[in-house]
């Protein structure tokens, strides 16, 4: 079995790429929201968030407010990093025993599709990555039209992130998305079959 992972930049596309993958038979392991059902589901992790971030993090019930702990944890590196220590090694975790899954039932493919696949050091688990590239202009208006997120809180996310010439330096294969959804589905198709699985 194959493991890929797959990454990019806020608004890259990657998430298509991997939707795509997934209908040539991958089985795709999306860590964004699985990092986010470990949050909402572990006591620990939940404690020691409202510690670091204050108690309005939760409310009366004691779930986590996504959108307040987003805007602390995004406001600095070291908050960031907080937050992904604390995160990272659970979804990889969990990721390690999804691949033993797959490759149990005979899969060819599988994919870890994470935004910080390097930062995790996720890209150790895998045996190749592709990196999903596309100008900022085309990334600030893919992330405006599918969710709430600022032009502020983009920019501020996207600085937090590892560069993307450094993600294309580590990379094995790169695909340019500045096109249209058709040009990228057809680029993740020739890929696939690129890889000869």
């Amino acid at each position: 079995m194959y493991i890929l992972g797959v990454t990019g930049n806020i608004g890259s596309g990657k998430s298509t790429v991997s939707h795509r993958l997934a209908h040539h038979g991958a089985v795709v392991s999306h860590s964004d929201p699985l990092a986010k059902e470990i949050l909402q589901n572990d006591p620990e992790i939940l404690a020691s968030l409202a510690q670091r971030f204050g108690t309005d993090i939760l409310n009366e019930a004691g779930i986590l407010q996504k959108h307040i702990l987003a805007e602390r944890a995004f406001s600095t590196r070291d908050d960031q990093l907080f937050l992904n220590h604390l995160i990272h090694p659970e979804v990889r975790r969990i990721t390690l025993d999804r691949i033993e899954i797959a490759r149990s039932q005979g899969k060819s493919l599988f994919v870890v599709d994470a935004p910080l696949l390097f930062e995790a050091h996720a890209d150790s688990i895998t045996d190749g990555v592709l990196v999903v590239v596309a100008d900022r202009m085309f990334r600030e208006g893919r992330v405006e039209r599918r969710s709430s997120i600022s032009k502020v809180d983009f920019e501020r996310r996207d600085a937090l992130q590892m560069p993307i010439d450094e993600k294309i330096r580590r990379a094995d294969y790169v695909i340019d998305n500045d096109g249209t959804l058709i040009e990228l589905l057809s680029k993740v198709d020739i890929f696939y079959k690129d890889l000869k699985l």
